[in-house]
């Protein structure tokens, strides 16, 4: 998994994420091959939840990336980002 994607500090959750998608699509597997597919069903939708769960941890590092560079916009244009800060 692409660690660039996450923040530092949500990088073992999406860790934990990926791990358990890839868990239940092998106990999917399981449950097609004897037959139980609303237990099938059950897993799919914890790997909805899991993708769900990864994909606002990485829109929460794009966002922090874009507030980056803003500030290192404004610092290049000679704005105090502290006078910023206060306002915001």
């Amino acid at each position: 998994m692409n660690q660039n994607l996450f923040k530092k500090e949500d990088y073992h959750a999406a860790v934990r994420e990926h791990a358990s998608i890839l868990d239940c699509g092998k106990a999917i597997e399981d449950c097609v091959k004897t037959g139980d597919l609303k237990e099938a069903l059950m897993f799919v939708q914890d790997i909805n939840n899991s993708l769900e769960t990864l994909k606002r941890l990485a829109e929460k590092k794009i966002a922090e990336d874009n507030i980056k560079t803003l500030l290192e916009q404004l610092v290049a244009a000679g704005v105090n980002v502290m006078a910023v800060r206060r306002h915001v």
